[in-house]
């Protein structure tokens, strides 16, 4: 029987994570790290901003220790992406996990938003979703996610994972008297979430005789400053009484990228508390 550390451990493994600087994408940065993965964050935001995050102690270390490194990048840009994976090829040779997590996803909390976010315009009815705000959503979230895909493939071989990123509203459709009279979640967003779901289970067919598992996980809501109201209106809505807080998906997170999930491709995992059950 393998031991637990041979089970999850990622030595060595090359990892790219699209959206690391995100919410989601820092705390799975750090499980992966502290599970000894070699990770390449790709991010939309600029130097700044990853300089101020390796002012934390445990990210200066792996950086010193050339375990992180960071590239900016835009996943709706094939040209960027290929400039970045022929790097990591000439680095590391080979790339054996691909963690898209990069999306744009109207929220209702009041956040700092990036560039690309700012540009979308909160509806309050189907109605009046602008075609370019809709499209915008599908290039990132959808597109974005093929491109990285169909580019970072190309360095992965046999038991390598791709590892996409949807959400409950990928699966379910939202309910919008959670938000109130002034926020509509994006049908556009539903759209492309639900796409991304239907879009792994494909590519784990097109990779299955090349050994490259491709699995979907499905995530609830997250605590992120949201306003109590919304807060206690979501939470009535899961078993467990709450939203997840940000660490809480960093197992499956590991898990998939190791090799002891080397008999999974094809799957949608669903955590969220039991909010679609």
């Amino acid at each position: 029987m393998m031991k637990e550390k041979e089970l999850f451990d990622l030595s060595d493994k090359v990892v790219i994570l699209t959206g690391g600087l995100g919410l989601l994408g820092l705390h799975f940065a750090e499980a992966l790290l502290k599970s000894s993965a070699v990770l390449n964050i790709i991010d939309i935001a600029g130097l700044k901003e990853m300089e101020e995050i390796l002012n934390a102690q445990q990210w200066k270390d792996a950086f010193l220790r050339g375990r992180l490194h960071y590239h900016q990048g835009d996943i709706t840009d094939k040209r960027s992406l290929t400039e970045i994976r022929d790097k990591c090829i000439q680095k590391f040779g080979e790339i054996n996990v691909l963690l898209n997590v990069a999306a744009l996803n109207p929220k209702v909390e009041k956040r700092q938003q990036n560039k690309q976010e700012r540009q979308t315009k909160v509806v309050k009815t189907f109605e009046e979703t602008n075609l370019n705000d809709w499209n915008r959503e599908l290039n990132v979230n959808l597109t974005g996610t093929m491109l990285c895909c169909q580019v970072f493939a190309a360095a992965m071989k046999h038991g390598s994972s791709i590892i996409n990123i949807s959400s409950v509203y990928g699966i379910i459709g939202p309910d919008q008297r959670l938000y109130g009279g002034d926020f509509l979640k994006p049908a556009s967003y539903s759209a492309s979430k639900g796409g991304v779901v239907s879009f792994t289970k494909w590519l784990a067919s097109y990779f299955g005789e090349k050994g490259i598992r491709v699995n979907c996980c499905v995530f609830g809501g997250v605590e992120n400053g949201q306003n109590e109201e919304f807060v206690k209106k979501y939470s009535a809505k899961t078993f467990l009484g709450r939203m997840a807080k940000p660490d809480e998906f960093n197992g499956l997170i590991v898990y998939l990228a190791s090799d002891s999930s080397s008999y999974m491709t094809g799957s949608t995992v669903v955590i969220d508390g039991g909010f679609t059950s």
